[in-house]
């Protein structure tokens, strides 16, 4: 009976592991300024900060907390200073250990009656110096990854380098201290 207790409270573990992936979800990828934008992100650790913004612009939109299984979902308005055209905008999380940081890119259209706006349903300057409708294949628009989350892995490979090579100096150390004494 006491090797059972142990087996059935790993099943349950079990179903929780591997964690799904960090996840964005938006309700649009064009935005009128002025307008509102919903998201939903996971990924996140439970009860944390979430803060999102516009990095283009560097401006915060809001200050939002995951639940405890760590999404956080939320409408955010992008401000009428908001100029139109292709921006970022980014979820962050910071904990002690892990900050994690999701986005997505989208396009601002100018509102009516402000500079930018061109009289045609708000599809004007796509920010490519042209007055042409987004088409995604379209060779201009960034497609280097700028939506994958930032894990911070990075990190923690330049960490474990260093620790590594520390390790290997050690080692090294001792073995000069041996030869000396047994010479």
């Amino acid at each position: 009976m006491l090797v059972a207790a142990p087996l059935v409270g790993a099943q349950t573990a079990h179903a929780q592991y591997p964690p799904a992936p960090p996840s964005l979800t938006l309700s649009a990828t064009t935005v009128t300024a002025g307008g509102t934008l919903d998201f939903r992100a996971t990924g996140f650790a439970p009860q944390r900060r979430v803060t999102s913004s516009l990095d283009s612009d560097r401006i915060v939109l809001g200050r939002h907390q995951s639940d405890a299984s760590g999404a956080a979902q939320a409408t955010v308005t992008i401000p009428t200073r908001v100029r139109p055209g292709w921006h970022t905008f980014r979820l962050t999380a910071r904990h002690p250990a892990l900050t994690l940081t999701l986005s997505a890119r989208i396009r601002v259209q100018a509102a009516v009656g402000q500079p930018g706006h061109d009289g045609h349903g708000g599809h004007g300057d796509d920010g490519h110096g042209d007055s042409a409708w987004y088409e995604p294949n379209r060779p201009e628009r960034p497609a280097h990854g700028q939506d994958l989350a930032v894990t911070g892995g990075e990190k923690a490979l330049a960490a474990s380098g260093i620790a590594a090579a520390l390790i290997v100096a050690g080692r090294g150390a001792m073995l000069a201290v041996r030869r000396r004494r047994s010479a």
